[in-house]
């Protein structure tokens, strides 16, 4: 994980954030920039595999959209700013007339927020996340743990629910009526 010389630099603004090429690829940390790793073969395989069960129930059901992890939401203050780009996220129809800030940025958490874990997140950076993401108004998000063969869902009015390979993800409103199996969710197990 690459960061800028916070000893000299001012903080990075929305604006300043927003104009940065897509690649490299950075998330924006209370006006300090995080550039983000490439990500392993199974970490990308989980990301298109929560993209692809969560579109063919959002679009279908016409209950908003589903973005991969390109999509930079603020999740922090304007003064340093925070701006992050969770693996998968979904956002309702009721919250995509919100304006855009800085062209390209939406202006809060995502409904759902997925986050895959990858070597190089640490508990505490995925612990912060989580807050940030429920403080911006998410609600509910996912944590995937690939070793581990688990889906922890995490909302603001309730304790963390682990479930396993062998549980269904069912029920809530993060899309309303997402149904499926957490083994579908995860990369297939190599022989």
């Amino acid at each position: 994980m690459t960061t800028q010389d916070i000893t000299s630099a001012p903080p990075v603004t929305l604006e300043e954030y927003a104009a940065l090429p897509k690649h490299p690829r950075y998330e924006l940390v209370k006006g300090v920039l995080i550039e983000l790793m490439v990500a392993s073969e199974e970490h990308e395989e989980a990301a298109a595999l929560n993209t692809a069960n969560l579109v063919h129930h959002v679009y279908p059901n016409r209950l908003g959209k589903v973005y991969t992890g390109n999509r930079g939401y603020v999740t922090g203050p304007d003064s340093p700013a925070t701006s992050r780009m969770p693996d998968v996220s979904f956002v309702s129809n009721a919250r995509l007339a919100q304006p855009d800030l800085a062209g390209k940025l939406y202006n809060g958490a995502p409904d759902l927020a997925v986050e895959i874990l990858s070597d190089s997140n640490t508990l505490a950076e995925i612990a912060q996340k989580i807050r940030e993401y429920l403080d911006a108004g998410g609600r509910a998000v996912c944590v995937i743990d690939i070793d581990g063969r688990t889906l922890t869902v995490h909302t603001s009015n309730a304790q963390p629910l682990v479930l396993t390979d062998a549980d269904t993800v069912e029920g809530g409103d993060y899309p309303p009526g997402f149904t499926c199996l957490v083994a579908d969710m995860l990369p297939r197990l190599r022989s």
